[in-house]
C-alpha cells in the first residue's frame, strides 16, 4: 500500500443511499477510425528517432532538441509549456534561467515549429528579464475559434530575509498572440483575481503545461497557490483554483478552487474535460515524497470542485510536474475517448513514460518509455495529423542540481507506437469494456441481511460507486458483465480505499483472477486501480464477484467499494 500522508481522522465525504438497480452496461466494440476524430490541420512530418538513451524509439518516434543548458548563456531551461495552434504551429515555452534557482532571474523563452516539431525556429523571449526579474511558469491556452494564444506566467519575489532559492510572492500576467506566437501583446496584470482568497496566499503560479478550452468555448486555466516559503510545509496551504475566459470576452474572471486540505497539498496541475461535461483536475503532491496524483472534479464548469483524493490509477511517483491531455473524444464527440499522460515513472526523476487511457484516466493499459535515464518536467498535447507531442527534460545539466535537465526534447509519436499496434488509425482502439459497477444489476450476498448501497462520490467514475459493509469472510458483491467479443482480456478493477476496508479477492465465473487486493486506508481519501491479470472470455454474460477474504492488520472492518471494471483485449477479438 502506498504511503499515507497525515493520518488524521477525517469525516466521510460520502452520502449513502439505497441502491437503485438498473441495467446499463457498456459493452463496447472496436472503436471507429481515429484520423477524422483528431484535430484537423497539416500532418506532422516525422523522422526517425534520435533520442539518445531512449528505450522506446523506433521509426514511429521522432525527437528533436528544443532547448539546451548553456544556450544563449543561460544556465538551464526548466518548467515547460506546450500547445499546438489551429494553424498547426507547435509552441514550446520554458523558463530560460539565467541562474538556476526558482526565484533567480529568468526569461520566458519560446520556440516555434511549423513542421510538427521536426525543426524549431530561433530562440525568442516573450518576457526578457532585466537581470533581476524572475519570470516563471509559462502556461499557454489557445482559443481554437479565433486562433488567439493566451500565455499566462508570473513574476516572483523573495521576502526580505529569504536567502533561499524559492519565492514567497508573485504577480500573474497574461500576454496574447494573434499570429501563431510570432509576436506578443503587452502584459496584462491579473493578480487581483486572487486578492480575495481566504487562505492568505501570496504566491500564485499558473499551470504549468497548458490550459484547456471547454466544449462550451470557455478557456480555463488552473493556477496554484501557497503562502510564503518560510512557513512549515503543512502551513503553506498549497491549493489550486481556476480562472475562466468566456467566449468573446476580454477579461478573465475567477471561478472555483479545490477545497483546501493539508493532507492533499496540490500544486502543479492539468485539467481535462470528460465526455459528460465534468472537468477533472490532476495535480502534483506538492509536499514531496512518493505519492499518486491528486484528483478533484467539477461538475458545474469549474465553479465548485470536489474534495481532493489520491488516485493511484498509475503508480505513485516522485513529486514532479506531469502532463495530461485529451487526445480524442470528449463532450459531443463520437470518437473514442483517449487521454494521454506523461511523467517520470520512478521514485526518482527518471524513466520518462507516456501512457494512454480509454476510461478517463481510471486505468492506463499501454505505457512506453521515452528515456530510461534522468528526466524532469513534461507536458503532452495532441498534434495535427493524429500524432502526440511530449516536451520533456532529460539528462542532467552539469554543475546544477539533479532536479534540472540538460536537454529539453520534443518527442512525437502516434497511438500505434504507444500501443504496439493495438490502436491504429485504421482499426481504432482495442476492443474494451468499461462498466460502472453501480449501473450493473449487482447483488450482495450470500446472506439476506447484507445490503450494498450506491454512494455519491464526485471522484468516482460516473460520480457514484457501490459500497458493501461486509460482516464476515466470504461476503461478496457481484454483477454480470456482458462481453460482446471473444478475446483474451486484461482485467482492471478500480476500488475506493476506505477506513476499515477489507482485503478483496476477485473471481470471474468462479475462477480466481489475480492476487488479493487490500482496499484499506488509515484516513486518506483514495482510489486505486488494480491490474488483476489476463483471462480469455467468450462472448456472452460473465459474473464478476468481489469477496471479502481478510482484514488489514490495523483494521477491524471488511468494507468493499468497487467503482469501475475495465477489460482491454490483448489479441484479435472475435464474435464467436
Amino acid at each position: 500500500m502506498y504511503a499515507q500522508p497525515d493520518p488524521r481522522p477525517r469525516e466521510s465525504e460520502t452520502n449513502p443511499r439505497p441502491a437503485q438497480i438498473s441495467r446499463r452496461t457498456f459493452a463496447l466494440g472496436a472503436g471507429t477510425a481515429m484520423a477524422a476524430a483528431l484535430a484537423s490541420g497539416p500532418p506532422a512530418r516525422a523522422t526517425a528517432a534520435s533520442p539518445g538513451n531512449s528505450t522506446g524509439g523506433g521509426a514511429d518516434v521522432a525527437e528533436s532538441v528544443v532547448f539546451e543548458a548553456g544556450e544563449d548563456g543561460l544556465e538551464v531551461f526548466h518548467v515547460f509549456g506546450l500547445t499546438a495552434t489551429p494553424a498547426g504551429t507547435v509552441l514550446a515555452f520554458a523558463e530560460g534561467r539565467i541562474t538556476q534557482h526558482d526565484a533567480d532571474p529568468h526569461h520566458i523563452a519560446c520556440r516555434r515549429s511549423t513542421d510538427g516539431g521536426r525543426t524549431w525556429g530561433e530562440l525568442r523571449y516573450v518576457r526578457r528579464s532585466d537581470g533581476t526579474q524572475s519570470f516563471v511558469n509559462p502556461t499557454p491556452v489557445v482559443d481554437t475559434t479565433t486562433g488567439r494564444v493566451h500565455l499566462f506566467h508570473a513574476e516572483c519575489f523573495r521576502d526580505p530575509g529569504n536567502t533561499g532559492g524559492s519565492p514567497d510572492r508573485s504577480r500573474v500576467y497574461v500576454v496574447t498572440s494573434d499570429d501563431d506566437g510570432r509576436t506578443w501583446s503587452d502584459p496584462t496584470d491579473v493578480t487581483s483575481l486572487f486578492d480575495e482568497n481566504p487562505h492568505e496566499w501570496t504566491l500564485h503560479m499558473p499551470g504549468p503545461g497548458h490550459g484547456t478550452q471547454l466544449s462550451d468555448g470557455r478557456l480555463l486555466m488552473p493556477v496554484w497557490h501557497r503562502r510564503a516559503i518560510a512557513y512549515p510545509v503543512p502551513e503553506r496551504r498549497y491549493g489550486v483554483s481556476v480562472v475562466v475566459l468566456d467566449p468573446g470576452a476580454e477579461t478573465w474572471h475567477a471561478a472555483g478552487g479545490v477545497p483546501l486540505d493539508g493532507a492533499y497539498p496540490v500544486n502543479e496541475s492539468r485539467v481535462v474535460e470528460r465526455p459528460d461535461g465534468s472537468i477533472a483536475l490532476f495535480g502534483r503532491y506538492a509536499a514531496g515524497g512518493i505519492h499518486p496524483r491528486i484528483v478533484s472534479v467539477s461538475t458545474d464548469g469549474g465553479r465548485t470542485w470536489s474534495d481532493p483524493v489520491l488516485d493511484a490509477a498509475a503508480r505513485p511517483v516522485n513529486a514532479v510536474d506531469t502532463g495530461v491531455t485529451r487526445i480524442s473524444g470528449g463532450p459531443g464527440s463520437d470518437a473514442p475517448s483517449r487521454i494521454a499522460f506523461s511523467r517520470p515513472d520512478s521514485p526518482r526523476r527518471r524513466n520518462l513514460t507516456v501512457s494512454i487511457s480509454y476510461d478517463e484516466g481510471a486505468s492506463w493499459p499501454f505505457n512506453k518509455v521515452l528515456t530510461d535515464g534522468p528526466a524532469s518536467y513534461s507536458d503532452i498535447v495532441a498534434l495535427p495529423g493524429g500524432r502526440i507531442g511530449v516536451l520533456y527534460g532529460r539528462d542532467h545539466a552539469d554543475g546544477v542540481t539533479p532536479s534540472f535537465s540538460r536537454t529539453i526534447a520534443f518527442a512525437t509519436f502516434d497511438v500505434a507506437w504507444l500501443t504496439d499496434g493495438t490502436d491504429t488509425p485504421r482499426s481504432g482502439p482495442p476492443v474494451r469494456l468499461s462498466a460502472e459497477f453501480e449501473d450493473l444489476p449487482f447483488l450482495a450476498g450470500p446472506r439476506t441481511d447484507l445490503a450494498a448501497n450506491v454512494v455519491e462520490d464526485a471522484a468516482a467514475s460516473g460520480g457514484r460507486r457501490v459500497e458493501l459493509a461486509a460482516a464476515d469472510y466470504g461476503d461478496y458483491v457481484e454483477a454480470p458483465v456482458d462481453v460482446e467479443h471473444t478475446a483474451h482480456y486484461d482485467v482492471y478493477v478500480r476500488f475506493r480505499h476506505l477506513p476499515n476496508g477489507g482485503v478483496v479477492a476477485v473471481t470471474i465465473d468462479g475462477e480466481r483472477i489475480g492476487g488479493t487486493v487490500d482496499t484499506s486506508t488509515v484516513s486518506v481519501r483514495s482510489f486505486k486501480t488494480e491490474h488483476l491479470g489476463g483471462m480469455r472470455l467468450r462472448r456472452g454474460q460473465h459474473t464478476v464477484r468481489l469477496s471479502a477474504v481478510d482484514k488489514h492488520v490495523d483494521s477491524s472492518g471488511l468494507r468493499i467499494s468497487p467503482d469501475l471494471i475495465t477489460l482491454i483485449a490483448r489479441d484479435g477479438a472475435t464474435s464467436s
